[in-house]
């Protein structure tokens, strides 16, 4: 069973790292806008932006992940498009 693809998971995955990375570009951007923290030194100015590249970490696993192809299982039946001609 490890071997065969599980579709629910995957799809979880990705719309959990699309959602949580936009999520986190959206709130931190605007907690950025509000506190720009200029001021700051640059451990706490790091620390600032972390989420915001957090959420473009996640935003970019998850498309990557979506336009990865899905893994052949030969144990399924054809698909309806394969045999699209009614043969």
């Amino acid at each position: 069973m490890p071997n065969e693809p599980n579709y629910a998971r995957r799809l979880a995955i990705i719309a959990a790292s699309i959602m949580g990375g936009f999520a986190l570009i959206v709130i931190d951007g605007w907690t950025l806008i509000y506190d720009t923290g200029l001021l700051e030194g640059w451990a706490v100015w790091t620390l600032h932006r972390l989420p915001l590249v957090i959420g473009v970490a996640l935003l970019l696993y998850g498309f990557a992940l979506m336009r990865k192809p899905v893994a052949y299982d030969p144990s399924q039946g054809p698909d309806d498009i394969d045999n699209i001609d009614g043969a």
